[in-house]
């Protein structure tokens, strides 16, 4: 499993760094940045030991209202 900071390559083969991630109901979503372009990000959940990025636009606002959340209570 990865923690915040890690760096991942992604399908698309960039790399990506974890600047979030938390676990909500067996779900672990996370909000990722491209480490060489900061305007690329990507907030997914994991399936299946692969990450899905997020499209349903609820489950989308629901995600960055936590990451938000979160990045700023830290």
């Amino acid at each position: 499993m990865f923690e915040k900071g890690t760096i991942l390559t992604l399908a698309d083969d960039n790399e990506y760094a974890v600047v979030d991630k938390y676990n909500e109901n067996s779900i672990i979503y996370v909000y990722l940045v491209d480490i060489n372009n900061n305007s690329n990000i990507i907030y997914g959940k994991l399936e299946n030991d692969e990450i899905v990025e997020l499209t349903d636009p609820y489950e989308l606002e629901k995600v960055i209202k936590q990451v938000n959340i979160n990045l700023h209570n830290n």
